[in-house]
Parts: structure tokens; C-alpha cells; sequence
């Protein structure tokens, strides 16, 4: 979490000078998170959280394009307390990556266009707590999280985007609890979804 200013820096000056070169278009994004894990037995998209990042993103002809992004993602779960609940229960997982997608971007028309690949995520940080405080014993969690994404974006005006976007595990981030399977049900998953402001550089 310390670094990440610095690693934000780092990628605002790749972005501007590989989106100076020709074909090339920079981009920067920021936005805000809903997310759950399925498996965990909450359902809901509780748990908030920010995405700051970079990218290039190459042209292919009037309709698509192609991008790479690297940025800072939280995901995670949360249950809140209810003032119903005869005893009182809460919990927040808190998990931090660094997300690295590629998305091939196809337009619908004038405007819409629609974005999808798979991303690579790092998981550098892991949280858990309960009512009863920081969880001292927690399932691991593998490093790394294999989705799949999926992005609805409206241009703003010269340059500015907004995009609404949906990214799916599709391996477990961890067993679960007991460790028990069931088909398709390895373990449990990341679901997000996402609501970014997109600025692009080096555009025509």
C-alpha cells in the first residue's frame, strides 16, 4: 500500500509517452468498486473500493482496438451489522491486487462500444476480521486470480469515457473452509463490479 503512489506516478509517465508514439493511444482510469466472493455464504455487492490504473490501447481499424492496463484494485466481501440480528455479526474481507487485463474493444455504433478479455491479478494484501476483531487464522489465498472481464463504456466528450464493467473469477482465489468441492464449485471467487472514468491520450 506504501508504493502505490509512486507505482501511480510510474504509470502516468508510461502512459504519456507510449501514447505520443504513433498507433498508440494512453489512458488513464479511476473509478469505484462493488464486490463480493462467492462461496463465502454473504451475498450482495457490500464491499467497496476504488481501481486507479493506466494502460495502452492500439487501433485496428475504425471499429476496434485492442488495450493493455495495469492499475490497483480492491475486491473483496463485507457484512454489515443488522440492528435485527438477536446477536450482533459482522465481516469484511479486504483483498488488494494489481490487475493486469487485455481487452479487445468493439464499437456498436456512433458511441457504445464493449470491451472484453482476461485479466491477470497479483494479490499483494490480505484482511479479515469479524465482530470479534482481525481474524488470526485465515484460509491462504492463491497469488494470483485468472478472470475474465467485461465493460460497457459512453464517451463523455473529447477524450473522457465512462465505463460500467463486470470482472468474474474463473479460478478459486482459495479452498473453501472445509475444503469440500462440488462440480463447477472449486472453492471460492471474485466478482466484481466496476464504474471508471476513462482519459485518453494521443487521440486523433
Amino acid at each position: 500500500m506504501r508504493g502505490l503512489p509512486i507505482i501511480t506516478m510510474l504509470l502516468f509517465w508510461a502512459t504519456i509517452q507510449t501514447g505520443s508514439a504513433q498507433n498508440f493511444k494512453g489512458e488513464l482510469f479511476a473509478g469505484a468498486v462493488g464486490s463480493q466472493v462467492s462461496g463465502d455464504e454473504l451475498s450482495g455487492f457490500n464491499k467497496g473500493g476504488i481501481a486507479i490504473g493506466a494502460g495502452v490501447r492500439l487501433d485496428l481499424n475504425e471499429k476496434s482496438s485492442i488495450g493493455f492496463r495495469i492499475g490497483y484494485l480492491q475486491k473483496g466481501s463485507r457484512k454489515p451489522s443488522a440492528a435485527t440480528d438477536l446477536a450482533p455479526t459482522f465481516y469484511l474481507m479486504r483483498l488488494h491486487y494489481i490487475e493486469m487485463p487485455i481487452l479487445y474493444r468493439y464499437r456498436l455504433g456512433n458511441k457504445l462500444y464493449f470491451e472484453a478479455g482476461p485479466s491477470l491479478g497479483y494479490l499483494f494484501g490480505a484482511y479479515e476480521e469479524d465482530q470479534d476483531g482481525e481474524m488470526a487464522y485465515m484460509k491462504p489465498f492463491l497469488k494470483f486470480d485468472l478472470s475474465m472481464n467485461g465493460v460497457l463504456g459512453y464517451p463523455l466528450g473529447k477524450n473522457w469515457d465512462f465505463q460500467f464493467g463486470g470482472i468474474q473469477s474463473i479460478l478459486p482465489i482459495r479452498e473453501h473452509g472445509a475444503g469440500s468441492t462440488y462440480r463447477l464449485n472449486k472453492g471460492q471467487y471474485n466478482t466484481v463490479i466496476t464504474f471508471e472514468f476513462l482519459k485518453t491520450f494521443g487521440s486523433n
